[in-house]
């Protein structure tokens, strides 16, 4: 049976110390791990989660011990050949925490190592930390007031005592912090780090993207200067190297960062919060997929710290926890210091094409930009057009096909002349009319951020337009520069992506305009009118943030969309209450669980032949083991079918209790594992 962490000879003769080293060798090993003989000089020096050298191969490798144990003494094994640091680099929690990545997520033990510790961390290369782009950020709270400047309001205050009584108990409880727009959330979260480390403890405070929230980061270095270790994707090898072995040390009581933090060395752990918990961003993308929510939610288990998850949107499957005991709720429905929430407009853009007016920017809009510029007050234009996201819709009846199993929109597939859903694989022929009209007005839908910056420049040309998209982030600065630009009132309209959704606290713009509400709606993703609602109710909560007068403009050609439609009034139970139906009547989270098996090869027949044999096997292994409530959907082409000269066909394992798989799911070359798909 496994050993505690400090190995120490067997008692029995016939026994021998052995290690489990997670080696550091792309191996494809499901469990990553191999056995390995402790000599006798190291025998009780070893640890668990020590790096050592080992023989691999033919070749010599670095690793680090997962586990200790014993075996019988005649099993031949080859020895550790010696301790690379004097000291564990990775403490028993994280080394623990990577077996349960591992496992949840279907992935080998080395690779959840390789995310957790930094490559210079590997490489044994120490350096100090350049502070030049954590000075910016932090500088961001510039006239700020911190948190003790501010005297909590009755709402925020009774959240602040109620998650203090659970951080006095050392017990690992979950809070589902739901509050509006600019209703003081982070004032909690400031008053309650304060507590925490008054007694001692640590914090981390996850964000979707540092340079997205340079204000929420700075209102952190601003109340605990030089208490901050700040994570970010701008920092070199060798600096998060430095930062990381800062936190291991204990030199840094908080750290913030994005998901990639959730794996901090933080040995006196006792608050996580997750701010904007529902963002995609916190999913991981690339091997190991996790999402970094549920991997808090192990490590406050684990560690009997207090997790914050933080939302004006909340997630549906976290709201719907909290209402079924498995969080505590919090409300906070107001907005700070009595401010109200901005008037939203829904603008019908199809009577807007029906008085030909073709401007992408309504005319409503427009009016109301013109007003704001008159006044020396700010807009923001959002506009999201999330990757390849196509559909087609018809501009006189504004209706969107759907695929008639899965509530979700079929994409257009070009070469095939046929609209297809990525859930299930049905399809049908592209329509030359609209089937609910009969219109001949139907076309894939989309405009990019250049064409509206272009078109508010023709229409206002003296206005002062920036932009903030994926192509002007060319630069670790490039968001900070175009935030101080707005903050200073060096600009007069915001054009951007999800960029601007979030985050940020301008008190001069008092007209947001979303250019199309559509594009995020009819996404070929169950989560689709989830993540329209929430960025709908995120960007209107850019506006009113100050003392003036503020107006929202909703664009859309489907107006009574329920996502749409709850946006409007603010209205988070109501959409809730729908969205809970819709799932609930196709199984989706959170009345059951997904897994997308991907498979990809740069022969088209072969890839589609693999993934239909995993469907035929996934078949038969459910019906042998009788897990009725398991459903194979698939194979269907993936939503980009064709990247980097593969073909690719997904495998969607629909059900409850999708782990009763376990080592049955498809694996081996070519072949990837999205659990909990986002």
């Amino acid at each position: 049976m496994l050993s505690m962490p400090l190995v120490t000879a067997p008692a029995d003769p016939g026994l021998r110390s052995v290690a489990h080293v997670a080696v550091e060798a792309r191996v494809g090993s499901v469990s990553g791990l191999f056995d390995y003989a402790v000599p006798d000089d190291l025998t009780g020096v070893i640890e668990v989660g020590h790096r050592v050298r080992v023989p691999f191969g033919k070749r010599t490798v670095t690793g680090f011990v997962y586990a200790l144990d014993t075996a019988p003494a005649v099993l031949e094994l080859k020895p550790i050949e010696a301790l690379v640091d004097a000291e564990p680099v990775l403490p028993p929690v994280l080394i623990e925490l990577a077996g349960f990545v591992a496992a949840h997520y279907a992935v080998p033990l080395d690779e959840v190592i390789r995310a957790i510790v930094p490559p210079r961390v590997r490489a044994v290369v120490r350096r100090t930390v350049k502070r030049r782009r954590q000075s910016r950020i932090l500088r961001q709270a510039t006239g700020v007031p911190t948190a003790s400047d501010i005297q909590l309001e009755p709402a925020q205050q009774a959240a602040k005592e109620r998650i203090a009584v659970a951080l006095g108990r050392h017990e690992g409880q979950v809070f589902l912090m739901h509050g509006v727009t600019a209703s003081g959330k982070t004032e909690v979260y400031l008053a309650l780090l304060a507590e925490v480390l008054a007694a001692g403890g640590q914090g981390l405070v996850l964000v979707p993207e540092i340079a997205l929230t340079p204000q929420t980061v700075g209102r952190f270095g601003a109340r605990f200067p030089g208490r901050l270790a700040v994570l970010h994707s701008s920092l070199t090898d060798a600096e998060r190297a430095a930062e990381w072995w800062r936190i291991r040390r204990g030199e840094a009581d908080i750290v913030v960062g994005p998901r990639a933090a959730v794996f901090a060395p933080l040995p006196r752990l006792r608050l996580i919060v997750i701010d904007e918990e529902e963002s995609s961003a916190f999913k991981q993308e690339r091997i190991p997929r996790y999402h970094a929510p549920t991997v808090a939610r192990w490590l406050a288990h684990r560690t009997q710290s207090v997790l914050i998850l933080g939302s004006a949107t909340p997630s549906v499957v976290a709201y719907a926890a909290a209402l079924s005991g498995r969080a505590h709720l919090l409300e906070l429905p107001h907005r700070a210091q009595g401010r109200p929430l901005p008037p939203v407009t829904v603008v019908d853009m199809r009577k807007e094409i029906a008085t030909r007016h073709f401007s992408p920017l309504s005319q409503e809009l427009q009016a109301a930009m013109a007003g704001s510029l008159e006044r020396r007050e700010q807009s923001i234009l959002f506009l999201n057009r999330r990757g390849l996201a196509t559909f087609v819709l018809c501009r006189d009846c504004g209706q969107v096909r759907e695929c008639a199993h899965c509530s979700v929109a079929l994409v257009h597939h070009a070469a095939l002349g046929r609209l297809q859903c990525h859930y299930c694989g049905s399809s049908e022929p592209l329509p030359r009319r609209c089937p609910a009209c009969g219109s001949r007005f139907i076309k894939s839908f989309g405009v990019g951020t250049e064409r509206i910056e272009q078109e508010v420049r023709s229409l206002f040309p003296f206005s002062r337009v920036v932009r903030l998209d994926r192509d002007v982030m060319k630069t670790p600065d490039a968001a900070d520069l175009v935030f101080d630009q707005m903050l200073s009132g060096d600009a007069d309209v915001l054009v951007g992506t999800q960029m601007v959704a979030k985050g940020l606290d301008l008190p001069r713009v008092t007209t947001v305009g979303v250019v199309n509400a559509d594009t995020s709606l009819h996404f070929p993703d169950y989560r689709s009118s989830e993540r329209t609602f929430s960025l709908l109710t995120q960007v209107a909560g850019r506006a009113g943030r100050g003392t003036r007068a503020s107006g929202v403009f909703i664009q859309t050609y489907t107006p009574d969309h329920p996502a749409i439609r709850h946006a409007q009034h603010h209205d988070y139970r109501g959409f809730y209450r729908e969205e809970l139906e819709v799932r609930r009547n196709y199984g989706f989270p959170p009345f059951g669980e997904l897994i997308v098996a991907t498979y990809g090869h740069r022969d088209e027949a072969r890839a589609e032949r693999e993934a239909r044999s995993a469907v035929e096997q996934l078949s038969a292994t459910i019906g042998l083991l009788n897990l009725g409530d398991i459903e194979v959907l698939g194979p269907s082409p993936a939503f980009v079918y064709r990247l980097k000269d593969e073909f690719r066909f997904e495998v969607t394992l629909k059900g409850t209790d999708l782990q009763r798989l376990g080592e049955r799911l498809p694996r081996g070359r070519g072949w990837s594992l999205d659990v909990d798909p986002m």
